[in-house]
């Protein structure tokens, strides 16, 4: 029987400093972020030569589970007091924390937490640790906001509204989703599942790393409408909820090119991604709420005005 999830709206810088990390390690993923042109290099001339090297190289993942272990952490009221908790933490506690929600741990945790820590450490001092006060006032009220909202809507509809078009699916496994703001990742969602656990790092505009921009909004919108294929998408998910394979089917394109069509789609908020106790999309469905307010998008990028949230 399933069983809806609670759901947990947090803020921390913890949270932010790991996604900027992100951002700049994964270069490829970092293409489709809205950071400016020039972010990355402006970041790494705010780096000693020796680390931006070694960050060059870097291809250990450092999100997945510190991510896990900082939604367990009871001191994140900053930075440093994470990894100051982070450095305390024994390998045994370490694998006591992940063994419910994780399948697989490494045998070498202390090592992965020292490498860790030894990472964020240095990227909070060079460049997360000097960022405006603006953007993190801007995540806090991005998660006030959402608090706030839980209060009167349930929680796959709320999680919906925050990422723009993810739908996790209420199951009797899943008992806790944690729903937290980021900036540097916009507009992409971070989304990890662990057992009965699912962590959501949702994408906030308007701060001092990614600004509201109607034009961009617009822009995103009709370059995803001005292509027949994508146009046939929508219209079969105006009928029915659909698997890949079948808007594959229905399109006539190789698998890859549809999920790059899918996932553009989603991230421009035109298509819902649904999924159910893992990280793998089980189906799509089409968000209708937001054609309604294309002429509103349409006239806030002609005429200007001010922003919403």
């Amino acid at each position: 029987m399933k069983s809806l999830y609670s759901i947990q709206i947090e803020y921390s810088p913890v949270y932010e400093c790991i996604a900027s990390f992100y951002a700049y390690v994964h270069q490829k993923e970092a293409k489709s972020f809205h950071l400016d042109s020039d972010w990355r290099e402006k970041t790494k001339q705010m780096l000693p030569p020796s680390f931006a090297a070694e960050l060059e190289d870097e291809r250990w993942e450092v999100l997945h589970r510190i991510v896990l272990l900082a939604a367990q952490s009871p001191r994140k009221e900053t930075v440093g007091e994470f990894l100051d908790w982070l450095g305390s933490l024994p390998a045994g506690e370490m694998y006591e924390r992940m063994a419910p929600w994780v399948d697989s741990i490494p045998l070498n945790l202390a090592d992965i937490r020292d490498r860790s820590l030894l990472l964020l450490s240095r990227w909070n001092e060079h460049y997360f640790s000097r960022q405006e006060e603006t953007v993190l006032a801007c995540l806090k009220k991005s998660a006030g906001y959402f608090q706030e909202r839980s209060n009167s809507v349930e929680a796959p509809v709320l999680i919906d509204e925050a990422t723009n078009g993810i739908w996790i699916e209420p199951t009797a496994s899943l008992k806790r989703v944690v729903l937290i703001p980021q900036a540097h990742c916009t507009p992409a969602t971070i989304l990890d599942f662990y057992r009965g656990m699912a962590t959501v790092l949702y994408p906030v505009i308007d701060g001092g790393i990614v600004k509201q921009d109607p034009l961009r909004q617009l822009l995103t919108i009709t370059q995803c409408l001005a292509d027949e294929k994508r146009l046939i998408i929508l219209q079969t998910l105006a009928r029915n909820m659909c698997t890949l394979g079948e808007l594959q089917a229905a399109v006539g394109l190789a698998k890859s090119t549809v999920h790059h069509h899918v996932t553009a789609l989603r991230r421009a908020g035109l298509i819902r991604a649904h999924y159910t106790d893992g990280s793998t999309i089980q189906g799509y469905s089409i968000r209708d709420a937001v054609f309604a307010k294309l002429p509103h998008i349409l006239s806030q990028s002609i005429h200007g005005g001010g922003n919403e949230r």
